[in-house]
């Protein structure tokens, strides 16, 4: 244990001299800003990923120096711990790029990737996942393969979004890095207990230079190179550690970055946005739009990134049935969470879903009403009957007015209908009804009717704005008047040959109305 302290304190010592030194001559030679950068940028550099990257690596070179059991085993890690150096190294230098001269999403996504190929090569990979309720294990075989270059793409992506408030993702990183500590050293995997502490104690002393109001960055080399470490030394697997006892345990102890990516790309996958695309509404953006202050913002993401480090310690130690109880606890605050966020995607998501479940049931009878007034009107005898069949429907649909007209090629009008709800009609919506709704407190649809040789037609239908939103797809009745009945009207209307305005009565349109609710009811 002296020789983990060791670690943690000089890597903490040295980050804290090298950040201090790097702040300086990042201020002194003009590197606060990339290219690209507007002018009224803050002025603040980005290259706090190099005292952390340096504060690691020398530290466990001390340690090595030290010759203990703990040196020992390190020293025997041999390949994995190569990897995993040149890995983290390829992920720094195109973080580093974008950093000074700023990268596009795909490049540090590729380099990503070779880098989780690499790790898997040499043995941090996915061979297992194991049910955190029943503990039943499931070997992958090459699903593995996948499955780890997307959890190690995720982890490194997720520290860089949290990468938002001065502090956060080295604050975050930190609490990983000791729970992962943790778990090696009570299961007695000292290179992955001897990384942790290197990584935990180079970002804590990071930190001090990273609060509000910050004098450097983590930047895209910091948190990159840190999530794709943490999310290697995550996946080690029983047989080499009991890092990864359960599925579980990595997930909630990477909980708050994992979530932010989860919120993030369903916001954008239900926006249509981009997913690389820059915005500012993260999880930490929110909690600044509802009204917390900088510095209790990052306070209150680090209590939940506490809170997810030590279930996921909890959960090794009470694996039985308790482990069930703390995976369902810790889903339910991130729902919370969530919820407090005010995402409008996630509202809006939310309202359609209720809906959904509520109005589900009329909109099929709707439905079913269309369909059946398309039958209806194909069989009926004349313009009129096609009339009350039309009207009958809209009736049962919610609306409040429809008008019919068609006119020749001059402009005459030949055939004109008219309808309005009988007063005290309550078909369709559960609403009393009542004709004479003025213009302006109804939204209108019209619907453009043609014909043979040059005549042509035009249906307006009216609804209250009171009224209910429609339950039924408007798209099926404006086929219905386009398609069905706008060419049977005017197929019938020119078989009659009749030029006479042809006008509904309002007695006779009410009474036919009636009867026609009456067989739908």
């Amino acid at each position: 244990m002296r020789t983990y302290i060791f670690i943690l304190l000089t890597a903490s010592a040295l980050s804290y001299l090298i950040t201090f030194w790097i702040a300086r001559l990042a201020a002194a030679h003009g590197w606060a800003k990339r290219e690209g950068d507007d002018t009224s940028g803050h002025g603040i550099p980005r290259l706090g990923g190099l005292s952390v990257f340096a504060a690691i690596l020398l530290s466990l070179a001390a340690a090595v120096l030290l010759r203990n059991m703990v040196t020992d085993f390190l020293l025997a890690a041999g390949k994995p711990g190569i990897a995993l150096a040149v890995a983290c190294l390829a992920v720094f230098f195109v973080g580093l790029y974008d950093d000074l001269k700023g990268a596009r999403p795909w490049q540090k996504l590729a380099v990503q990737i070779a880098a989780a190929l690499a790790l898997y090569a040499f043995g941090f990979r996915v061979d297992i996942l194991s049910n955190p309720f029943t503990h039943t294990p499931l070997a992958l075989g090459w699903f593995g393969l996948p499955i780890t270059v997307l959890w190690l793409a995720a982890i490194s992506n997720a520290f860089n979004l949290i990468d938002g408030l001065d502090g956060l993702a080295a604050g975050v990183g930190m609490f990983a890095g000791v729970s992962l500590f943790l778990l090696a050293a009570l299961g007695i995997n000292v290179f992955v207990a001897a990384a942790a502490a290197a990584i935990a104690g180079a970002l804590l002393g990071f930190l001090p230079h990273n609060f509000h109001p910050a004098k450097i960055y983590l930047g895209d080399s910091g948190s990159l190179t840190v999530g794709l470490a943490l999310g290697a030394l995550s996946i080690v697997s029983e047989q080499k550690g009991p890092v990864m006892v359960t599925m579980a345990i990595p997930i909630l102890i990477f909980g708050l970055p994992l979530l932010e990516v989860a919120v993030t790309t369903l916001r954008r996958l239900l926006s249509g946005r981009p997913l690389f695309a820059r915005d500012e509404d993260h999880l930490h953006h929110r909690l600044l739009k509802v009204g917390v202050a900088k510095r209790l913002a990052v306070f209150v993401l680090y209590a939940l990134a506490a809170l997810f480090a030590l279930s996921s310690i909890l959960l090794v130690n009470y694996s039985g049935s308790v482990a069930p109880l703390i995976a369902v606890v810790c889903g339910a605050l991130a729902w919370i969470v969530v919820a407090q966020m005010r995402y409008p995607e996630f509202t809006e998501l939310d309202a359609h879903i209720r809906l959904a479940l509520s109005s589900q049931p009329a909109v099929l009878r709707n439905q079913i009403a269309i369909r059946k007034a398309i039958g209806e009107m194909q069989s009926a005898a004349s313009a009129q009957e096609m009339w009350t069949c039309l009207s009958g429907l809209l009736e049962l649909l919610g609306f409040a007015q429809a008008r019919c007209e068609v006119r020749t090629a001059n402009g005459d009008v030949v055939s004109e209908f008219e309808w309005e709800p009988y007063a005290g009609s309550t078909a369709g919506t559960g609403l009393p009804r009542s004709s004479g709704y003025r213009q302006d407190s109804m939204w209108a649809l019209e619907i453009p009717l043609a014909g043979s040789f040059g005549s042509s037609g035009l249906v307006r239908i009216g609804h209250a704005f009171d009224r209910r939103a429609p339950l039924f797809r408007m798209q099926s009745l404006v086929e219905l008047i386009s398609d069905t009945f706008g060419p049977a009207l005017m197929a019938s209307l020119k078989e009659s040959r009749s030029a006479t305005p042809l006008v509904a009565p309002a007695p006779l349109a009410a009474a036919s109305l009636k009867a026609a609710a009456g067989v739908r009811r």
